[in-house]
């Protein structure tokens, strides 16, 4: 197996969810997990103040 590299696509905000999950079928409908394992999303917490609390949005 070669050396797996990374790659970086641009969705529209929002739709992270749905591209993920078209790019997850048609890896494996064209049989391509050999070649990409694994797709991300990535995210952050987001915590906000409110009464005095710490809450995650």
């Amino acid at each position: 197996m070669s050396q797996l590299q990374w790659y970086v696509v641009r969705a529209v905000s929002g739709q992270e969810k749905k591209v993920k999950s078209y790019l997850e079928n048609e890896i494996v409908r064209q049989n391509l997990q050999e070649f990409v394992p694994q797709v991300l999303i990535p995210s952050e917490k987001v915590y906000e103040m409110r009464n005095g609390k710490k809450e995650g949005t």
